[in-house]
């Protein structure tokens, strides 16, 4: 509930405050922060209680997410004609789809090869690893899903400092 939370109001503030801030920047803080999430994640002990760290990373999830759907369909919206927006607006949230497909796929192989070393690559009848993990197994194929992911997360924000260079300030009205 918190990244909910969380997500509304950064969807309401970015479409506000979008224009006073280059979109490098935006987008690199967004990614930056959103690497606190997968960070915090990691490093959980289920032993503790819900509010030391994982409500932290729940809150800190949505960050990158939200902003750069936000700044990425305006860029889009902002380099292409009037008569092909909406057909380049399609093709962003399909590949922004695909991305999140292909991101939750390669943390769940990143998982589940981290739980298969775990346990010496022992699967149950049905070949299926997960269901019949022991808990240490889960628990370091958790965390190494959520250290790749706070990798990814660090690579974004150093690919947005490059590849967004020449975006400048975005959401402005143009004559």
């Amino acid at each position: 509930m918190p990244n909910m939370i969380v997500g509304i109001a950064l969807n309401l503030s970015v479409g506000l405050f979008v224009h006073r801030l280059p979109a490098r920047w935006l987008v690199t803080l967004a990614a930056l922060l959103n690497a606190v999430a997968p960070f915090i994640m990691a490093r959980v002990n289920p032993a503790r209680g819900y509010w030391l760290l994982e409500f932290w990373g729940q809150v800190f999830s949505p960050i990158s997410a939200d902003v750069l759907f936000t700044v990425g369909l305006i860029i889009v919206s902002n380099n292409f004609p009037k008569e092909t927006q909406a057909l380049a607006g399609a093709v962003f949230s399909t590949v922004a789809q695909f991305g999140q497909s292909l991101g939750l796929g390669m943390c769940q192989v990143v998982a589940l090869g981290v739980m298969g070393e775990t346990r010496g690559g022992q699967q149950d009848d049905g070949g299926n690893a997960f269901e019949s993990a022991d808990e240490t197994a889960l628990l370091k194929g958790y965390r190494a899903s959520f250290w790749t992911m706070f990798a990814y997360m660090v690579l974004c924000g150093f690919i947005a400092i490059v590849g967004l260079r020449k975006a400048g300030k975005i959401g402005l009205k143009r004559e």
